[in-house]
């Protein structure tokens, strides 16, 4: 099949006589050879005549195979980035081409028609040596290769201007000629994720807030239902963000908003339900923050004990960092017991879990119970300290790049 393509696609022969006396023209097709056979002979004005306005007719439509990919390609590089608008480009690239082709061949038909009366389809298939057509296929697959040259030539600038704008962001600092090269790219280039990522970084130290914040959200919607790591540090960053520009409660409802149009499987939940919950400890905007994890709980599978298991211990984290004690040890009293019972799987958490308790019974005035949730744990006096919950102040979240 691809190789008939080539045939046809690679041919220059337009016209020929047949042995019969035949005049066959070749029609505008690109995936099937056919031609339109008179069963008479014409004469060489008549050829020429004929021959003339197909030229002019190619005037116009070898200009279209150019600027129709072109067009398509600006269209392209405005749209999000996804498989559905690759094929949206392609399907559309393909029904204009088709469309300047039907037309070409409608106006060469009715001239035909027109000048020298009715033809006949047939195929098109001038008796030629073989090593005329090895040549045509030959000095197809150079300019094949040329425009394949072309198009890498076109992408080498991309690689550069992309390993430009890390250099800026990374090494030499230089944010503004970041957020300059970025523009360009974005000018020329498909959409690229880590480009929005790094130029958000750069409007965020050039304290352009806004446009930062406009790029987590451009990168968001584009990166689809998919979720990622870098979703969670997009999604922490829109909430750093939108609070310097508006309101906390503000920060949370856009954070919602976003993170509900991601297919985010259970630890990636718990993980956003933790950052969360932390902005919401430092704003003092609690009130919702334990029943998130009611909800996440019920929302699992009762099979699921090991994520039950680690997003109560999260929860009562919350409570201590709340200033909530009672629950909080109610919490640890649950999780240290089905911990106690799974001690081989547990162990590790045991020691944690033993720490925090005893430090929420410290906080309750419960100085006995601490002690032996200390000694419990089994972690020496000097390091205790660093198991007690807490929590930092929220800060921008510098990613990879």
């Amino acid at each position: 099949m691809l190789k008939k393509i080539i045939d046809i696609l690679s041919n220059p022969i337009l016209f020929y006589a047949d042995k019969a006396g035949n005049s066959v023209f070749r029609n505008f097709c690109w995936f099937r050879n056919t031609g339109c056979m008179y069963k008479f002979t014409l004469s060489k004005a008549q050829v020429g005549k004929i021959l003339e306005y197909r030229f002019e007719l190619e005037k116009y439509l070898k200009p279209a195979y150019f600027i129709i990919p072109v067009i398509i390609y600006f269209i392209f590089i405005h749209l999000k980035f996804n498989m559905w608008n690759m094929l949206l480009c392609e399907f559309l690239w393909i029904i204009l081409v088709f469309f300047c082709q039907a037309t070409c061949s409608y106006l060469y038909s009715r001239f035909l028609v027109k000048n020298f009366g009715k033809y006949e389809v047939v195929e098109f298939a001038p008796n030629l040596p073989q090593h005329k057509f090895e040549e045509f296929r030959a000095n197809f697959k150079s300019k094949i290769i040329i425009i394949i040259a072309a198009i890498v030539i076109f992408f080498i600038p991309a690689f550069i201007i992309q390993y430009s704008i890390k250099l800026n962001v990374t090494a030499k600092r230089n944010f503004s000629a970041a957020i300059k090269l970025s523009k360009v790219y974005f000018a020329l280039y498909p959409k690229n994720e880590s480009i929005y990522d790094m130029r958000a970084y750069a409007l965020y130290m050039k304290h352009d807030y806004e446009a930062a914040l406009k790029d987590y959200k451009d990168v968001l919607d584009m990166s689809g239902k998919s979720f990622s790591s870098k979703d969670l540090v997009r999604l922490a960053n829109l909430l750093f963000l939108e609070k310097k520009i508006s309101t906390p409660e503000n920060a949370v409802d856009i954070l919602n908003e976003y993170a509900t149009r991601k297919k985010m499987s259970v630890l990636e939940q718990s993980q956003l339900l933790w950052i969360k919950s932390l902005f919401r400890i430092e704003n003092n905007s609690t009130e919702a923050i334990i029943q998130d994890y009611n909800d996440l709980l019920t929302s699992l599978d009762q099979k699921d004990v090991k994520n039950q298991f680690y997003i109560s211990s999260d929860k009562a984290y919350v409570l201590y960092l709340m200033g909530d004690y009672e629950s909080a040890i109610n919490s640890y009293n649950l999780l240290i017991s089905y911990a106690e019972a799974n001690k081989k799987e547990y162990s590790k958490e045991l020691r944690s879990l033993y720490a925090e308790r005893g430090f929420a019974k410290r906080q309750c005035g419960d100085n006995i119970g601490a002690n032996a949730d200390f000694v419990a744990s089994g972690i020496d006096t000097f390091e205790l300290e660093k198991y007690e919950p807490s929590f930092s102040e929220q800060e921008f979240v510098v990613d990879k790049f």
